[in-house]
């Protein structure tokens, strides 16, 4: 699983993609994000409300 560490999130560009899946949430696109732990890129993940907070639900390189 990838986390968000704080001085990758500042060096990225996140973007709505205005797009909205009932399963998994909200869609944003991601640059510049490299996961510290893999090494690995991320370019998209979804976000989706659960109670009063909103979580990662999916993260990926590509839908």
């Amino acid at each position: 699983m990838t986390s968000f560490h704080l001085g990758s999130v500042f060096t990225s560009k996140i973007t709505d993609k205005h797009s909205y899946d009932h399963q998994y949430g909200h869609l944003y696109d991601v640059t510049n994000f490299t996961d510290r732990v893999t090494g690995g890129g991320l370019s998209v993940f979804y976000l989706k409300k659960f109670g009063p907070f909103w979580i990662v639900s999916s993260v990926g390189t590509g839908p």
